[in-house]
This record gives C-alpha cells, sequence and structure tokens, in this order.
C-alpha cells in the first residue's frame, strides 16, 4: 500500500497533466454557448477539487517522511551528545584521581569498578585489579572525594572492597575541627554514625569528619563526611552523630588502593 502511494505521488504531476489536457480537448470542441456550458463549470471545478485535494494529500506523505528523517538526524545527534558528555565526565574524573595520586604521599593503585559483590556476606564492590599489581587484603580503598573502604577479597586478577555501607565496617575517625575522636559505622542506609563522642563535646552540623590514623590500614587526614544532624540522649553519655558520606557509593566507578597496610608489615 505504501509503495503504491508512494508511485502515486510520484506520477501525480502526470496524471494531473493527462487529466487537464483530455478535458481542454472537450472543451474546445465545445462552444461556449451550447448546452454542455454547465458541463464544463462542473468540469472546472471537480479538476480544482481534485487537484487541491491530491496536492494537500501528497504533501502530508512528504512531510511524514521528512518528520521520519528529522526524527533519526535527532536520534543519532542525541546519542553523539550523550557518548561526548560521558567521555568528558570520565575525562573529569581521571583529571581529579590523577591530581589527588599526585598529591598524596601514599603508593596507590587506580582501579575500575567493575560490579556488586556476589558475596551475601558483606557489602561491597568488584574492582579490576587484584594480587598481580601487588594489592592485598585490608589495603584501603578511597577516591579524590574521600574514602571508600577495605580489601576484602584478592583474586589473582580483581578484588572486593568492603564499603562503609556494610554493618561490619568500622573506621577510627576524628571530627576535623575539634580533634575529637570517634568510630564510624554504617547507619543502615544512606548514612554513617559516628559513635563514642562523649555529651559534652561541641559537635555541629557541617563539621568534617576525616580518618584519625590510629589504624594500619586507613590513612590519617582522609575525608569520611560531614555531620548533618546531632541527638543527644539524655540516657546516654554519648551523642549520635549522622554523618553524610563524601563518596557517593551509587555512582563509582574508578577507585585508588593504598598500600599502607603492606608498609605496615613490613
Amino acid at each position: 500500500m505504501i509503495k503504491l502511494l508512494n508511485l502515486f505521488i510520484e506520477l501525480r504531476d502526470a496524471i494531473i497533466f493527462v487529466i487537464c489536457l483530455l478535458l481542454s480537448l472537450l472543451l474546445i470542441v465545445v462552444t461556449d454557448h451550447d448546452p454542455a456550458g454547465p458541463f464544463r463549470n462542473v468540469a472546472y471545478k471537480a479538476v480544482g477539487s481534485f487537484g487541491g485535494v491530491f496536492y494537500r494529500f501528497g504533501s502530508y506523505f512528504r512531510l511524514e517522511k521528512e518528520i521520519s528523517q528529522l526524527r533519526q538526524e535527532n536520534a543519532a545527534i542525541s546519542l553523539q551528545n550523550t557518548q561526548l558528555e560521558d567521555a568528558l565526565l570520565e575525562n573529569l574524573r581521571l583529571r581529579k584521581l590523577l591530581g589527588f595520586k599526585e598529591k598524596s604521599t601514599f603508593d596507590l593503585i587506580a582501579a575500575e569498578v567493575i560490579g556488586q559483590n556476589p558475596h551475601s556476606v558483606f557489602n561491597g564492590l568488584i574492582i579490576n585489579e587484584g594480587a598481580n599489581r601487588g594489592i592485598r587484603q585490608d589495603d584501603a580503598v578511597l577516591t579524590a572525594d574521600g574514602l571508600v573502604g577495605k580489601i576484602a577479597i584478592v583474586a589473582e586478577d580483581y578484588a572486593v572492597c568492603q564499603i562503609l555501607f556494610d554493618r561490619n565496617a568500622r573506621v577510627s575517625a576524628r571530627i576535623q575541627r575539634s580533634r575529637e575522636q570517634g568510630i564510624i559505622s554504617w547507619d543502615g542506609g544512606a548514612g554513617l554514625l559516628l559513635r563514642f563522642i562523649a555529651k559534652t563535646i561541641e559537635v555541629l552540623p557541617g563539621d568534617v569528619i576525616i580518618t584519625s590514623g590510629f589504624s594500619r590500614i586507613y590513612p590519617p587526614d582522609i575525608k569520611i563526611g560531614v555531620v548533618t544532624k546531632v541527638s543527644k540522649d539524655t540516657d546516654n553519655m554519648f551523642q549520635e552523630i549522622f554523618i553524610s558520606p563524601a563518596v557517593d557509593f551509587q555512582k563509582l566507578e574508578e577507585v585508588q588502593i593504598t598500600k599502607l597496610a603492606q608498609n605496615h608489615d613490613q
């Protein structure tokens, strides 16, 4: 049906020409004063109406074809823009990581996040580097934004990182402003908790929480997060301090692994 319509549209001008030619010959034979005069008027109107409808009909299908082509071109351009934007964001992330590595005093190994931890024992991420790059259990994992966690399982060419959003994860931390020390753990949701800070200690929303350095795993002064809320229960001697993590664990694509644990073993 579509092919027939397209053929009809392509031959439109020729068909109209033949119809008009036949009608013209008919009108030449008949004089203006014969009984066929009313017929001529009807014929003129019929030809005009038919030509108008046919032109609009052909224009509609040409417009549909042009719209379809424009949609295809728009989809291709949109895909190219998405790819370019993703490449730009990746370039910015890698530049940020490279700058962090250059400033860092630690021995760092770059790795990509390639999946979620398949083990149900803990919450973690799979990275594409392992023992063949010198990565070992308990090496700290971080990004330019802050602390991610530590290496829990090591294979030859991949490793599994236990992240801070694990019920068994614990990190010695301190409040950057006051230098008070506590322990970071997961709050069971999308945040962290800083525990064992006495109620007498001033803690304010916006305070930055960093690693304390009192660990054979985690380097000192790595950002963990920012205080969002402080709760003081009258029946508890410690405050409940809620932390928004510095790292967006839903968007992790590249990480750095430190060799601090190995240096302590040597």
